[in-house]
């Protein structure tokens, strides 16, 4: 069975499949930033996408596919990691300069 870690959107994950070439047999991994996690349980599906040579590359993988050996959790999201702070930052105010604008129109 294969053992799946806690999966949430935006972290990087790297899904190694098993391929059958012929005789051989190899793991190929794809990695990327997990877009969703739809489902639960024998139905859970994820999609990761991967940025290759300028082009997108998006893929939906049915967790539990048998040809599916591991998933790698790359990189946390930082809502996750423990002692991150979740609340949004405060926007800084722009002071006002004290000088009096010119004015461009014509005078009368």
């Amino acid at each position: 069975m294969l053992d799946i870690p806690n999966l949430r959107e935006g972290q990087t994950i790297r899904v190694f499949q098993k391929m059958t070439e012929g005789k051989r047999e190899r793991n190929v991994p794809f990695m990327g930033k997990l877009l969703k996690v739809r489902g639960s349980g024998i139905n859970q599906t994820i999609t990761v996408k991967q940025h290759l040579e300028g082009i997108d590359v998006e893929k939906i993988f049915p967790v539990l596919l048998p040809t599916i050996t591991k998933i790698e959790v790359i990189e946390q999201v930082k809502s996750l990691i423990k002692g991150a702070p979740t609340g949004k930052k405060k926007a800084k105010k722009s002071k006002k300069s004290s000088k009096p604008t010119k004015s461009r129109g014509k005078k009368k």
